[in-house]
């Protein structure tokens, strides 16, 4: 090789370097910004409007573009588009209507952190739902009832196939 030919060789060796570099610095710094956040943003609720997959995959875990409906004490309601791997949420089923817990950064609204689902459920609930006849739920309210369902799936505290089947259940009583 010639001289010119190394020069650009070791050129694009060091612009390949600065760009990995400079892409690293920056996923450090977002992850300092999101744990700020988690630590000293405003507390708050949403509800997930809409979730659609993505074709990008972190750590094999597919990510997610999402629609929040964040509510501020205080504040009118807003919506947040999120690029999010939702194992982050701690919530195992997600489907729109999902309630949350959020942080929000004071100084951009639009920076949301979802801490988890809004309300845990105990196991006492739980076995308690369990244990009912089938077609018959604790509550009259089917749509209540489709909530609480839908904690109790996100704390993990029933199996997919438990959910489905009472989710069943409950659509047929409308």
């Amino acid at each position: 090789m010639d001289a010119v030919e190394l020069t650009i060789l070791y050129g694009s060796w060091g612009l390949f370097i600065a760009g990995g570099v400079a892409f690293m610095l920056w996923l450090a710094a977002s992850a300092r910004k999101t744990q700020q956040v988690r630590e000293h943003g405003i507390s708050a609720e949403a509800t997930l409007l809409s979730l659609e997959p993505t074709a990008m995959l972190i750590n094999k875990v597919r990510v997610y573009n999402s629609v929040l409906q964040v509510r501020i004490p205080g504040r009118p309601p807003y919506e947040v588009r999120l690029n999010s791997r939702t194992h982050d949420w701690n919530v195992r089923v997600l489907e729109p209507g999902l309630e949350l817990k959020v942080k929000v950064a004071p100084d951009d609204p639009n920076r949301v952190v979802v801490m988890g689902p809004l309300i845990p459920q105990n196991m006492s609930n739980l076995t308690r739902l369990l244990q009912q006849p089938e077609g018959h739920l604790p509550t009259a309210d089917p749509v209540k009832a489709l909530k609480d369902l839908q904690r109790m799936a996100s704390e993990g505290l029933i199996t997919d196939e438990e959910f489905e089947k009472k989710k069943a259940e409950i659509l047929a009583r409308l």
